[in-house]
């Protein structure tokens, strides 16, 4: 019987995906809200994360899916929560599965 390899990604389904980019871009327009509201540029956010600026730009442009130190080192370097970071992202639609009775 094969292994199963813990840190292999499994690839997402097509409504996966398309959840993932609207997350992604969500999550990238309000960070950049919030850096225009504290009147900081990407090099200046991006310094104070100890991050490269392409990776913030990345991530305001929604291309990326970023870990959770990355979120909290944000969130930290505009002086915010991390819960009012990721405020504004949409509720997950989930499937409820029946069970058998």
């Amino acid at each position: 019987m094969p292994r199963a390899v813990a840190n292999k990604p499994q690839p997402l389904d097509s409504a996966s995906s398309k959840e993932l980019k609207r997350l992604q871009q969500t999550f990238g327009e309000h960070l950049r809200a919030l850096r225009h509201d504290r009147l900081i540029t990407i090099e200046q956010l991006a310094e104070l994360a100890g991050l490269h600026p392409n990776y913030v730009g990345s991530v305001e442009r929604g291309e990326r899916n970023l870990s959770l130190f990355n979120i909290w080192r944000l969130a930290s370097s505009l002086e915010v929560s991390v819960s009012q970071l990721v405020e504004t992202l949409p509720p997950r639609v989930v499937k409820r599965v029946r069970r058998a009775s």
